[in-house]
C-alpha cells in the first residue's frame, strides 16, 4: 500500500480509495481515486502541491500504467484544489461557478501568502530552536507538530502554481468507462456558492466534498445552512452505502443525518438566543454534548456568529 505523510490510503471497493488526510501533512481534507476502466478519475487534490504530487502518485502505484484522465474538483477551497497541478494530461473539471470562484480567489490567496515566507522562515527558526532546546517528550512532540505544519506552509506557497479546471458542467456531467460509470451532480449552494458531489450507483457510493463532514464541524461562512439541508436531502436519497466526506473517516449514509442534525441543532440556538432578546457572547456558548468530540472545534463558534450575523 502507497505510504504518505498527507493522507492514507482506504480501500472502498474493487478500484476504489479514498485518501484520508492525516493530522500533520499538508493534505488536510479528503480524496479519492477511481479506476473507471482505461482511466483513473481523481476526486479533489489537497491542500498543498506536495500533497498533491504524493497522490498522483498514489495513482501510479496503485493502478499501474492507466493515466489519470479526470481530475474532478468539487468546490473552491484551496484545501480541495491546491494539487491540480500535479495532473499534467488530466482533464481538471468542475462547474463553471466552482471555475470563477477559484479565479476570483486563489490567485489572491498566493499574491497574500508570498509576503509572509520572511515571517515564515522567522517563525520556523524559532520553532526549532525551541525543539532542539527541550527535553520533556510531550513538548517536544507538540512543538515537532507545529514544526511540520509550518513546513508545509512553506513549500505550499512557495511551489504552488494555481490550476484552474478546463472544463465546466451545471447540474450533471456522466463520465463513462468500461468498469464503471460515475455522476458528478450539482447541488448548488451548500458549503459554499455550488457544491458538487462524485456519485457512483454501481458501487452505491458518494465522494460529497464539504457537503459532508463526519466527526468534524463543517465551516457555514461561505454558503447557506438553509439550501445546504436541500442538498443533503438529495444525497440522502442517492441510496449509497458509502459516504466519503471531505473531512473525517469514510462513513456511511447516517453521516449525512449527522449534518443535518447539527445545522439544524445550530439554527435552533441561534433562534433561541434571538427569541430571548440579549446580546450572547457567543463565544462563551460551550459545544453541545454531541459534538463535543467533533473535529475543528473552533468553527462552532465560527459558525453561530455567521448565523447570527444572517439574522440581522
Amino acid at each position: 500500500m502507497f505510504h504518505s505523510r498527507h493522507f492514507t490510503p482506504v480501500p472502498l471497493a474493487e478500484g476504489i480509495y479514498a485518501l484520508e488526510a492525516t493530522e500533520t501533512g499538508g493534505a488536510m481534507s479528503n480524496a479519492g481515486i477511481i479506476d473507471m476502466g482505461g482511466f483513473i478519475l481523481v476526486f479533489d487534490t489537497f491542500n498543498t502541491p506536495q500533497a498533491g504530487k504524493d497522490l498522483s502518485e498514489a495513482a501510479r502505484q496503485l493502478f499501474g500504467e492507466q493515466p489519470v484522465k479526470y481530475v474532478v474538483n468539487s468546490h473552491w477551497h484551496g484545501d480541495h484544489v491546491r494539487g491540480n497541478q500535479h495532473f499534467t494530461g488530466a482533464v481538471i473539471v468542475s462547474t463553471s461557478r466552482t471555475r470563477e470562484m477559484m479565479l476570483k480567489t486563489q490567485p489572491a490567496w498566493l499574491a497574500r501568502m508570498q509576503p509572509l515566507l520572511p515571517q515564515l522562515a522567522a517563525d520556523l527558526s524559532a520553532v526549532s530552536d525551541k525543539l532542539a532546546a527541550e527535553t520533556d517528550t510531550a513538548v517536544r512532540t507538540r512543538l515537532s507538530g507545529e514544526r511540520q505544519v509550518l513546513l508545509e506552509i512553506q513549500e505550499s506557497i512557495e511551489t504552488l502554481t494555481i490550476t484552474c479546471p478546463e472544463l465546466t458542467y451545471e447540474s450533471k456531467l456522466t463520465i463513462r468507462g468500461t468498469k464503471r460509470s460515475v455522476e458528478l451532480l450539482s447541488l448548488g449552494q451548500a458549503h459554499t456558492v455550488c457544491d458538487s458531489v462524485l456519485y457512483s450507483p454501481a458501487d452505491a457510493l458518494i465522494f460529497g466534498g464539504d457537503v459532508i463532514a463526519a466527526y468534524n464541524h463543517p465551516l457555514f461562512q461561505d454558503g447557506d445552512p438553509h439550501s445546504w439541508l436541500g442538498a443533503l436531502d438529495r444525497l440522502e436519497a442517492l441510496g449509497a452505502r458509502t459516504v466519503v466526506p471531505g473531512h473525517g473517516p469514510v462513513s456511511n449514509a447516517s453521516c449525512i443525518g449527522a449534518m443535518r442534525q447539527y445545522i439544524h441543532d445550530l439554527l435552533n440556538l441561534i433562534g433561541t438566543l434571538q427569541a430571548a432578546g440579549t446580546d450572547a457572547d457567543i463565544a462563551g456558548i460551550p459545544v453541545p454534548d454531541a459534538y463535543r468530540d467533533w473535529k475543528a472545534a473552533g468553527v462552532f463558534t465560527r459558525n453561530l456568529e455567521f448565523l447570527l450575523q444572517e439574522q440581522e
